[in-house]
């Protein structure tokens, strides 16, 4: 069965996409935190962060949601967040931003971001 975190369906250790109309349902009111990938299909560091996202989605299970964002069909998003350059990651624990990352991060310092921020993490 799905488990629901009150807004979308959710499935713990995958990366979901998002749009601005569900931004602040699904990221900043998010019981858990949350890192958020502002990408773009033309970016090659985007392209090979995309794994790195769904590695790190695995490891951390229900502790913590994952979200990408195309920043070209969402750009509003984007500029809300000053995301000038992509990959960026961003981290969001109770509505607010608490972790940024510019360009390309594997799974381990996407790990180290969510890490101070999730309770009973696993080594």
């Amino acid at each position: 069965m799905t488990e629901e975190l009150g807004f979308i369906a959710h499935l713990p250790g995958q990366p979901e996409a998002i749009n601005a109309d569900s931004f602040d349902e699904d990221v900043l009111a998010s019981p858990v935190p949350v890192l958020v990938e502002f990408w773009a299909a033309r970016c090659g560091p985007c392209r090979r962060i995309a794994p790195e996202m769904a590695s790190a989605a695995a490891r951390l299970g229900a502790k913590a949601r994952v979200f990408t964002l195309n920043v070209d069909e969402e750009l509003p998003a984007a500029e809300r967040f000053a995301v000038r350059a992509v990959p960026a990651t961003l981290l969001f624990v109770r509505g607010e931003e608490r972790a940024r990352a510019l360009g390309f991060q594997d799974r381990d310092a996407l790990l180290e971001m969510a890490r101070p921020y999730i309770d009973d993490h696993e080594e």
